[in-house]
């Protein structure tokens, strides 16, 4: 498709396929020391891999679970564009957990041949297929999200906000690029209309998790602790953190000769992430009142903004007044709830998230410091 804000066009984009068995080594190695694997494939665009590459490596999974006490759980974010019925099957077989890329009434901001993934949108839809759809936000569109909530809600597709993010190919489309303010306000307004939708028929996950934030919650987003519990291999075989960019100074070394994870935890490029998002957090925890709910964010994001050990670049700013905000119209509708008013006024989604928290459902690590 070549998106207008591919992060990895940076480096050139790259039609190098994985070989598969390098993903069998690494689903081998996995299930070495873990019971429970949680797989994603993505890109680049993971069909481009093809049907035959899916199958041969999720046959492979089947061959461990038969050998050992393991479960694979798999996952793929796609752009949508190759899926028909053959990969609806696959996607069946194997219980695959389905993300689609796809931008709703603007998609053709950044992306290409909006009829054709719309369609096949429709089709997984209408095969009983549950997905959920990574919408981004760019400066052309925010100041029309309310249009855009309505048109997943009339669709019936569940949906995520992410903000423009200025890396890669992004960098040659200025026009594109999100002003924080007036982002936020949108967001928040909109926010505050789906409060209180009480036809919402959709998931929004990124309001359901923006209402966990409240008086007696946790966080939201775990940060950098995201790296102690995830790693990533490229095509050419490569091990990092995880799947975002990451410069080849953290390259945790190469499957062909990696024989168990640890090799790769102890690596001094591994060391170096550990000690830059530990910094990070010092200095987060020192200055912001809003650490314990982003942890102090996503080392990735940090190092594509060039600040990876400094606090406060866009991503951080855009956050913490988002929080500002969400906290303050959080209080308003948790006293609402604690009050013992009339519950049907509002979104039924968000009354069910509001009872988990007030009955402490939700199992965060760290209390959030409001």
């Amino acid at each position: 498709m070549r998106c207008k804000h591919c992060y990895h066009a940076e480096e050139g984009f790259d039609n190098t396929m994985m070989k598969p068995d390098y993903a069998k080594k690494m689903f081998a190695i996995a299930a070495k020391d873990y019971s429970e694997i949680f797989v994603v494939f993505h890109g680049g665009e993971p069909t481009l891999w093809g049907i035959e590459n899916f199958t041969d490596v999720l046959e492979y999974q089947e061959k461990i679970e038969s050998e050992k006490n393991v479960i694979f759980k798999n996952s793929i974010q796609t752009n949508g564009l190759l899926i028909d019925d053959k990969w609806i099957e696959l996607f069946k077989k194997y219980n695959f957990s389905v993300g689609i890329s796809f931008d709703g009434p603007h998609n053709d901001d950044l992306r290409s041949n909006t009829e054709i993934v719309y369609k096949n949108m429709c089709c997984l839809k209408e095969k009983g297929i549950k997905f959920g759809t990574l919408c981004v936000e760019n400066g052309l569109s925010i100041e029309h999200f309310e249009n855009t909530y309505n048109w997943f809600k009339n669709e019936g597709f569940n949906f995520k906000v992410l903000a423009m993010f200025m890396s890669g190919n992004a960098l040659e489309h200025k026009e594109l690029e999100l002003d924080v303010i007036k982002y936020v306000d949108c967001l928040c307004k909109m926010y505050q209309k789906w409060l209180f939708d009480k036809e919402c028929n959709i998931s929004m996950q990124t309001f359901e998790d923006l209402l966990k934030v409240s008086d007696r919650l946790y966080c939201i987003q775990y940060g950098g602790s995201c790296i102690h519990n995830g790693i990533c291999i490229n095509p050419n075989g490569d091990i990092y953190p995880c799947g975002r960019p990451y410069t080849s100074d953290f390259i945790l070394g190469n499957i062909s000769s990696l024989e168990n994870f640890s090799q790769a935890f102890n690596t001094a490029a591994y060391k170096n992430l550990e000690r830059i998002s530990i910094e990070r957090q010092k200095q987060c925890r020192k200055s912001c009142k809003f650490f314990g709910v982003c942890k102090g964010g996503c080392v990735s994001s940090a190092i594509l903004e060039g600040s990876f050990e400094k606090i406060n670049n866009t991503t951080c700013v855009r956050a913490k007044r988002l929080l500002s905000k969400i906290t303050e119209i959080n209080t308003e509708i948790y006293k609402f709830y604690d009050s013992g008013a009339d519950l049907s006024k509002l979104n039924p989604h968000a009354v069910k998230i509001i009872k988990k928290s007030r009955e402490g459902k939700f199992n965060f690590m760290h209390q959030a410091n409001l």
